[in-house]
């Protein structure tokens, strides 16, 4: 089966997407005849020549304002209609991470991904929404408090090379809450530091 791999984020280089692209490649095998698009860099035209002839395509990226980044907005809209003509028989997953705790923050982008597929002529296989991608890149995944997202992985994996649909799923760290808050509000206050400002500045309020 050939199946492509579309990091949807904005980074060229060290993105959370770009390592969950990685892991599900490594899952799919040698199975699969994995073809990487990078919608940050790659336009319509190269992204439709990637995708000819794919059983399933892959779109991971992370969750902007609840939904689609821009970016990865535009080039599905300039796609639409005309991946079913080079893609016929492919199946859609998504792969949705964000910076919240919360594994179904990303339900809402998953749902307008759905709704992509019926207007391209498409079929949805699954989605998987990820919680607390501040960690992806901090933790091995399919170990300690990323276990349970190597589990969904596999899952995933096994579900594009059956070309099987199945119900969306939503999985978050084994990380308690509390902690994971804590750490990250420590990395703004270092970073906050690095750029000259005071950990109290981050509260303040345009005026005006």
């Amino acid at each position: 089966m050939k199946v492509a791999l579309v990091n949807g984020s904005p980074k060229r280089q060290g993105s959370a997407s770009g390592i969950l692209v990685a892991a599900l490649q490594d899952r799919l095998g040698p199975t699969a005849e994995c073809v990487v698009c990078h919608a940050a860099t790659q336009g319509r035209d190269e992204a439709l020549a990637a995708f000819a002839g794919c059983g399933a395509l892959v779109f991971v990226f992370p969750l902007y304002v609840d939904g689609i980044p821009s970016h990865l907005l535009r080039l599905l809209d300039e796609m639409q209609g005309a991946i079913v003509g080079v893609a016929p028989d492919a199946t859609v997953c998504c792969v949705v991470n964000n910076g919240f705790y919360e594994a179904h923050q990303n339900k809402v982008a998953l749902e307008m991904m759905g709704s992509f597929c019926v207007r391209s002529g498409l079929r949805w296989g699954q989605g998987l929404g990820v919680g607390a991608g501040g960690m992806i890149a901090a933790a091995p995944i399919g170990r300690g408090p990323l276990k349970g997202l190597g589990r969904a992985l596999d899952e995933l994996a096994g579900n594009i090379l059956a070309s099987r649909a199945a119900d969306d799923r939503f999985v978050g760290p084994g990380f308690p809450r509390f902690l994971y808050q804590a750490v990250a509000h420590q990395s703004w206050r270092l970073e906050a530091r690095q750029n000259g400002l005071k950990a109290r500045q981050l509260y303040d309020r345009p005026q005006g």
